[in-house]
């Protein structure tokens, strides 16, 4: 079993626990939901890796192919660490620190510190430009990896 596989397992064991303490009201939704993006991530590397074609393409996510193509190949590009790529795919869907601070379980000032830790590693300064470096993934990959 690879580490990708290994951590759909440990994703879906948590879920799969948190369960019952949801049904009987302990469990937050909000931590639920942590716990089922954490497991579809996991399932989507996979997928994708397998396929090319990523899971979120499947159940209808609210990132297309090509952006999902976009943000896995930045993430191993540059480096980013697993919180860091976990970060990055809220911004890529337009998400601002606090919204994702709270669907985390973080600080806000932490979520901050990740956004620019990103950034910088990036090489971007601002939202827009991130945006249009995903755009120049999304539309041209052969491109972007030429230019390097």
């Amino acid at each position: 079993m690879n580490e990708s596989e290994s951590k759909v397992l440990e994703a879906a064991a948590l879920l799969y626990n948190a369960i019952p303490g949801y049904l009987a009201g302990v469990e937050s939704k909000q931590h639920m939901g942590h716990l089922l993006i954490d497991l579809i991530d996991a399932l989507d590397d996979i997928e994708y890796t397998r396929s090319g074609t990523p899971i979120y393409d499947i159940i209808g996510g609210n990132a297309p192919g090509r952006r999902k193509k976009a943000i896995l190949h930045i993430e191993r590009e540059y480096g980013l660490t697993e919180r860091e790529s976990h970060i990055l795919r809220y911004l890529a869907n337009e998400r601002n620190p606090t919204y994702i601070a709270n669907a985390l379980g973080i600080s806000p000032s932490t979520a901050k510190a990740h956004k620019y830790s990103i950034f910088k590693k990036l090489g971007v300064h601002t939202s827009d430009e991130l945006r249009t470096m995903l755009e120049q993934y999304e539309t041209h990959p052969e491109k972007t990896q030429e230019a390097e």
